[in-house]
């Protein structure tokens, strides 16, 4: 089980519930983007060594057709968490072309200064292309370890034939890695049916906010935005990996493959 989180809150939850690998982003709310390496060396400084933690790689939020000067934001960003010495496990990418299909040229040079003992995964923009074999021999091709993907569809248990297909399509030459709305009522499905042998999952909950002042000016929005619902304890709100999920989760996994 790897469980996305983007706070040091979420990932002990993680290790708390039993998973040995996390994907490290801030901003899940917008899909994952670059984490800090001061919440990396947090958790490097506090969780036990072992849990491997793979770092998103994501400049913004949006699409990933990126220009000069976004690829050399994340060029800089590899580097800074390459020369950080946290014990990075792998890294999670991806760029598109205009036309949907992967961007190589692009993807070279970001993986380019990566050492070789550090995994590559290619994100969700792989949900994006038009297809999904030839984006697998690419990525295969450029030394990739996984692709992380719903089967194309919006969710993952939607997109489970399709995954299935991926998979043995694959043929263990990278791993297929299924990922997004995977849940506690869903995952032995997305597992028996597609054959997948890790799963993605952030295995959230909602969690109040702490704070008891309310401003009585209701459309101040702590996210920038205009609250015209006027609903504080929505806008004040977060979402965080809950350990008993994880556990549920972990407990699920066993069940259909340690037998």
């Amino acid at each position: 089980m790897e469980v996305c989180v983007d706070s040091f809150e979420s990932a002990q939850a993680a290790v708390q519930g039993g998973a040995q690998r996390i994907e490290l982003c801030s901003s899940l709310d917008q899909g994952g983007l670059t984490p800090s390496i001061g919440l990396l060396r947090l958790i490097r400084r506090r969780l036990p060594f072992e849990l491997q933690i793979f770092v998103m790689i994501r400049c913004r939020a949006g699409d990933f057709i990126y220009d000069d000067n976004e690829l050399s934001v994340m060029e800089e960003e590899i580097r800074l968490f390459i020369e950080s010495n946290q014990h990075v496990n792998g890294f999670v990418l991806g760029t598109l072309n205009p036309d949907g299909t992967i961007d190589i040229e692009s993807l070279k040079r970001l993986v380019q200064p990566i050492p070789k003992d550090i995994s590559l995964t290619f994100h969700r923009a792989f949900d994006f292309i038009p297809k999904w074999e030839t984006g697998i021999d690419q990525l295969i091709e450029l030394g990739f370890q996984r692709v992380l993907t719903s089967g194309q569809e919006t969710n993952a248990y939607y997109g489970r034939r399709c995954l299935r297909q991926m998979i043995s399509y694959a043929q263990n030459r990278i791993i297929i890695l299924p990922g997004c709305g995977i849940n506690v009522a869903n995952l032995e499905s997305i597992l028996r049916e597609t054959g997948a042998k890790e799963f993605h999952s952030s295995a959230r909950i909602r969690k109040q906010s702490k704070m008891l002042y309310k401003n009585v000016r209701k459309k101040i929005s702590i996210n920038g935005l205009n609250n015209n619902h006027g609903d504080d304890e929505e806008d004040s709100a977060m979402q965080v990996t809950d350990r008993e999920k994880v556990k549920l989760m972990m407990d699920i996994y066993r069940k259909v493959f340690c037998k």
